[in-house]
């Protein structure tokens, strides 16, 4: 599968500010512009090299009307990519970029550490419950990843690995800050109540009734035997 490859030489990630305006700084005002025009943008004013996957298109717009820093530039794209469904991933000095759900099997960050909220990119990041079980998150907030995100489950260690977007990874982070506590103890009564009231009662064995017919063949076996 060909890819479009943008790169103007062999530098680290924002190494020539002299590509930007003289204060290192670039304009990021586009009109319902197609997306890969943007990177190449981007490209020519940072020195980042790029691979585009032939997948990535569209249009998006972005009003900026003073120029901004190559840094905030970047922050920037990775949104605008993000809308799109597409993500970045950083791969040695290359930036690659992708569909967001392929980028989650590529080399993107792994931590135990909530990611900054910017930029947007793909990240996975792993959490250790203190006080509530994975598997009930798992099971009743299924609702937390975005339509690009998952979370699995590490029962042995009541940890959830999400991968997702940085942007929704921050949210479901203030989500758990929150149900992560130990219940108080009216609270806890009540939890304990309703599963009381809600447990199934005790399965009892209730025997078969004898049909005619096994009645009768039970008659016929007592007397073969005699």
């Amino acid at each position: 599968m060909k890819m479009f490859v943008l790169s103007l030489c062999f530098v680290p990630f924002l190494a020539l500010p002299s590509l930007a305006g003289p204060d290192g700084k670039m304009k990021m005002y586009f009109n319902n512009e197609e997306i890969v025009k943007i990177i190449e943008k981007y490209s020519k004013a940072s020195g980042q090299k790029f691979i585009v996957d032939p997948g990535v298109r569209g249009r998006v717009s972005i009003f900026i009307q003073e120029e901004v820093t190559l840094e905030e530039a970047f922050n920037q794209l990775s949104s605008a990519l993000a809308i799109n469904g597409f993500a970045i991933s950083k791969q040695g000095d290359t930036m690659v970029v992708k569909a967001g759900r392929n980028v989650q099997r590529d080399l993107i960050e792994v931590s135990t550490n909530k990611p900054t909220l910017k930029p947007e990119r793909m990240y996975t990041w792993i959490y250790t419950f203190k006080n509530i079980s994975a598997e009930s998150v798992n099971r009743d907030l299924r609702i937390l990843p975005s339509k690009d995100g998952e979370m699995n489950v590490n029962s042995a260690t009541n940890q959830i690995i999400f991968s997702d977007w940085t942007s929704n990874l921050n949210r479901i982070a203030e989500v758990l800050k929150e149900i992560d506590k130990k219940p108080d103890p009216e609270t806890a009564k009540l939890i304990e109540t309703t599963k009381k009231e809600h447990r199934p009662p005790p399965m009892r064995f209730i025997p078969q009734p004898r049909g005619p017919k096994m009645e009768k063949q039970t008659v016929e076996n007592s007397g073969d035997d005699m």
